[in-house]
């Protein structure tokens, strides 16, 4: 499978830099970024993506609501999109939402590179970048 596009969803600049690393490991260059729900399907909608990472609070629209519009094919997106959630939200009632809302992968923050790596490549199905 051909990587070519990625959306991150995040509001932290600095989480946002830390996934592009993660992205780029798996030669993923083309990425969008989105600091909110509605900016995210509005990426998807003009270039679509392989994989798109998003955090679950944030101002207008948040992750689980993201993700559901998504899973619903809104606009057009490809509704099998890989979704990876990362969330200061833990615990099994946060996990079961986030499951529930349709999303493919849940971690919580913090996170490590490491962890984040083996999460994108569980939801992509390929080996773990080094």
């Amino acid at each position: 499978m051909a990587l070519k596009r990625a959306v991150i969803v995040e509001d932290i600049r600095q989480i946002r830099d830390l996934v592009h690393i993660a992205l780029n490991s798996f030669g993923i260059d083309d990425i969008a970024e989105a600091g909110n729900g509605e900016e995210a399907l509005a990426a998807l909608r003009d270039g679509g993506a392989d994989i798109v990472i998003m955090d679950w609070k944030m101002e207008v629209m948040d992750g689980l609501e993201c993700a559901r519009r998504i899973r619903a094919g809104i606009d057009g997106i490809n509704p099998r999109l890989p979704i990876v959630l990362l969330t200061s939200m833990g615990g099994k009632e946060s996990e079961a939402a986030a499951y529930a809302a349709g999303v493919d992968h849940f971690m919580e923050k913090p996170f490590s590179l490491r962890s984040l790596n083996a999460g994108v490549a569980k939801v992509l199905g390929l080996a773990a970048a080094r």
